[in-house]
């Protein structure tokens, strides 16, 4: 499945414009030849920058498949120039068409990269954060059971002075739970099924549900162990999420600009001129 997934991102990434990092010539080996002609690692790299989802990846990890990736493109790309198809019309307009996106997109990077700012990107942050509503959460431990007579057991054992973390471990079904004593951290009101949370929210810290909770999942017994009103999220957790919101809005903002100083004719499908839609009236013209 990973090598599907793998290989369908690698066909994707035809005809996709990345910056390619500047290899020394020692650090740029050759890691293939065709028919004697190098390919070297920078094409490597190239063909994994051009891939979203594998940018961050280590290269070693993919490094086979890109590397076959390239190669096999290679190879297209000799037979395709062997038929002279960079002549074709049809194959010129694409790589026009190809050209013009690719220098559209880096136009509007380049513009979005000047006017914002990390400053703005914090500042950003603050307004957000200031109407950010308090927020409660709990902290929960929980052990799921598959009946309701063995919850009622448990919460039996736990009257006995049995440790909850324990019994967790020992007989939840929950497999995470199994590891860390069925603890599921800080949960917010909306973060698990309505029975759970609602049966969650009432209790006080140190307290643990009486009775058991029935959910989809099967029956609950919960325990909390703090309340507290949630931190807004740091800056790092958001930043990125903040500069994609200023960015989309700023290349708005840019494209209106340059429609505003472009003097733009439009036409119809027919090649009539178009005519503008009249101006609603205004209320006291409208009036007279």
């Amino acid at each position: 499945m990973i090598q599907r997934n793998l290989r369908a991102a690698l066909l994707a990434a035809v005809m996709t414009a990345v910056a390619v990092p500047v290899f020394a010539a020692d650090a740029d080996p050759v890691v293939a030849t065709i028919n004697g002609k190098e390919i070297h690692r920078s094409a490597v790299v190239q063909a994994q920058q051009a891939i979203p989802q594998l940018r961050q990846m280590p290269l070693d990890a993919v490094y086979d498949q890109l590397l076959d990736h390239v190669v096999t493109g290679q190879l297209l790309l000799d037979q395709a120039r062997q038929m002279k198809l960079d002549d074709d019309p049809q194959v010129k307009s694409a790589v026009e068409d190809a050209h013009n996106r690719i220098l559209q997109q880096a136009y509007l990077s380049k513009r979005v990269e000047a006017d914002i700012s990390e400053d703005a990107v914090k500042q950003r942050y603050e307004e957000v954060k200031k109407t950010l509503p308090p927020k409660e959460e709990v902290k929960v431990r929980h052990i799921l059971l598959d009946s309701e007579a063995d919850a009622k057991k448990v919460i039996a054992d736990l009257k006995g002075g049995a440790k909850f973390e324990d019994l967790a471990k020992a007989k939840t079904k929950d497999p995470s739970g199994t590891a860390n004593g069925g603890d599921l951290g800080y949960i917010g009101k909306g973060d698990t099924v309505p029975e759970f949370s609602e049966a969650a929210f009432k209790l006080k810290p140190g307290e643990v549900s009486k009775t058991p909770v029935k959910s989809q999942f099967g029956w609950h017994v919960i325990k909390v162990e703090d309340r507290r009103m949630a931190p807004p999220p740091s800056y790092d957790e958001v930043k990125g999420a903040i500069r994609n919101e200023l960015a989309q809005k700023d290349v708005q903002t840019v494209i209106e600009g340059l429609k505003a100083q472009a003097q733009v004719k439009k036409f119809n499908a027919d090649g009539t001129p178009m005519t503008d839609a009249p101006k609603a009236a205004a209320p006291d013209a409208a009036k007279q």
